[in-house]
């Protein structure tokens, strides 16, 4: 799982828009979804060549809204045991670099989050984000059914199956 957290971390910052952008929205990484946490510290060691913001969601209600932080010691647990931010730095910039979690996605790049909405709620109202999910191989499927409501990644980032794999 850890060389597979490191290909798509590799796969992930060669993008442009990844070295292009200022603002990272990126969930923090919980159970077996892919790894964000090694994402988030390379964030803050980008910071000290140039201007980065990195937020993270928090859950408040039936809405999520994202939150500035310079260190991990800012997370507490939140929502369903997922570290949120403990602060009030509430960010609105509209161009951000989205990193969204997920259990499951498919070639169209519909996704399968954990039933909450959270995410297809925040993007309906912020659509200008470049949006991406991370997965490991064996969550792409070929066809995923989701709701009219359900707004689909730009990209899905994965690493490759390697040989001999199922």
């Amino acid at each position: 799982r850890t060389a597979k957290d490191k290909k798509i971390f590799e796969n992930l910052i060669k993008l442009d828009s990844f070295k292009s952008s200022s603002w990272f929205y990126v969930y923090v990484s919980y159970g077996t979804e892919a790894d964000t946490k090694n994402l988030i510290e390379h964030l803050f060691e980008l910071k000290k060549e140039r201007e980065i913001h990195v937020a993270v969601p928090k859950v408040l209600g039936d809405e999520m809204d994202f939150f500035e932080i310079n260190l991990f010691s800012e997370l507490e647990k939140g929502c369903m045991g997922i570290l949120e931010p403990s602060t009030g730095n509430k960010v609105k910039p509209e161009n951000a670099f989205m990193v969204l979690p997920g259990l499951a996605f498919d070639e169209e790049h519909k996704r399968l989050g954990y039933g909450g909405g959270f995410y297809d709620k925040y993007l309906a109202a912020h659509p200008k984000h470049v949006t991406l999910a991370l997965c490991y191989a064996f969550q792409m499927l070929d066809h995923l059914d989701t709701d009219k409501f359900d707004i689909p990644v730009q990209y899905v980032i994965s690493a490759p199956v390697e040989e001999g794999e199922a």
